[in-house]
């Protein structure tokens, strides 16, 4: 799947409408963000994963949803860290 794509399921996720581009290089930070994160978790290149898709997708949107707000998160939500631990440990 391509940067693009990817790009549009983000936001999709988000209900952003595909004709605004204002935050798509905020959006395109937060993918790679994501990839970086869940590739040095895991210690190797997941994106040959089914899962790693999903997984960065839902990252990305956490960090979208959760920018410039005081909320401190210690953690992922649990059904996010599930599908990345069994990711990091398959």
């Amino acid at each position: 799947m391509t940067d693009a794509e990817i790009l549009t399921t983000l936001k999709n996720s988000l209900k952003v409408p595909s004709d605004i581009t204002d935050d798509d290089s905020l959006l395109i930070d937060y993918l790679n963000s994501a990839k970086a994160y869940l590739n040095n978790a895991c210690n190797a290149d997941m994106s040959s994963d089914d899962r790693f898709k999903f997984i960065i997708v839902e990252l990305a949107t956490l960090y979208y949803q959760t920018r410039g707000t005081a909320i401190v998160t210690k953690d992922f939500p649990y059904s996010l860290r599930c599908v990345i631990n069994q990711l990091k440990y398959s």
